[in-house]
């Protein structure tokens, strides 16, 4: 129950904080962009969500066959799971983009949060396939009981890693460094999981 719970409420937690960073960085230029990015993100919140649920939908059949040492199963199970959620991820951030400014314009009518709301969106879905990877294989050290490595997924995308990237990209591009941190994380953390994963002595290998 800790093994798998703890880096699931980690998660959570880091959502939390990546969400106060980011208004923290943010409020120097204004109300405004503070609420166009709150708006941003409750609409990629929902793409999110349904990916988790994707995520955890296959934990049960991860796990069960890295239990059964069914390894050709578990390892078409996982490329399943990793172009569903990609897919998935692909197909919404186009949609998405491309109706951007009507969503942000549904939450709220002023033109200049439309105007920045609009890029906020675009460049939050844009890394999304990497967040599907980076579900994927938490879900996945979850499910073999691999605390340390769910652990180093779970505090890195909204937690170290995007700690890191907003200090110093916000330094380099003011304002647009702030706006690309998150799927400069999302980029750096799904290479991360990977890594991992590589080096890991599973039945998958």
């Amino acid at each position: 129950m800790f093994t798998i719970g703890i880096p699931a409420s980690i998660t959570n937690l880091m959502s939390s904080i990546g969400v106060a960073l980011t208004n923290r960085y943010l409020v120097v230029f204004g109300n405004e962009s503070v609420a166009a990015m709150g708006i941003a993100l409750k609409v990629n919140m929902i793409l999110l969500l349904i990916m988790v649920g994707f995520a955890f939908g296959a934990q049960p059949l991860l796990g069960f066959n890295y239990g059964a040492k069914n390894t050709e199963r578990l390892r078409a199970f996982i490329k399943f799971d990793i172009f569903i959620e990609v897919t998935f991820a692909l197909i919404t951030a186009v949609i998405l983009s491309v109706f951007a400014p009507y969503i942000i314009q549904s939450f709220m009518n002023d033109a200049h949060i439309i105007q920045t709301g609009s890029l906020m969106l675009r460049l939050l879905v844009l890394s999304s396939p990497c967040v599907g990877i980076i579900l994927v294989f938490t879900t996945l050290f979850q499910s073999e009981g691999k605390a340390l490595p769910a652990l180093i997924l779970s505090i890195s995308r909204q937690g170290v890693i995007y700690a890191i990237c907003i200090v110093i990209l916000s330094k380099l591009f003011t304002f647009h460094g702030i706006l690309i941190s998150q799927a400069t994380a999302d980029v750096v953390t799904a290479i991360i999981a990977i890594l991992i994963y590589s080096k890991q002595k599973t039945v998958t290998r």
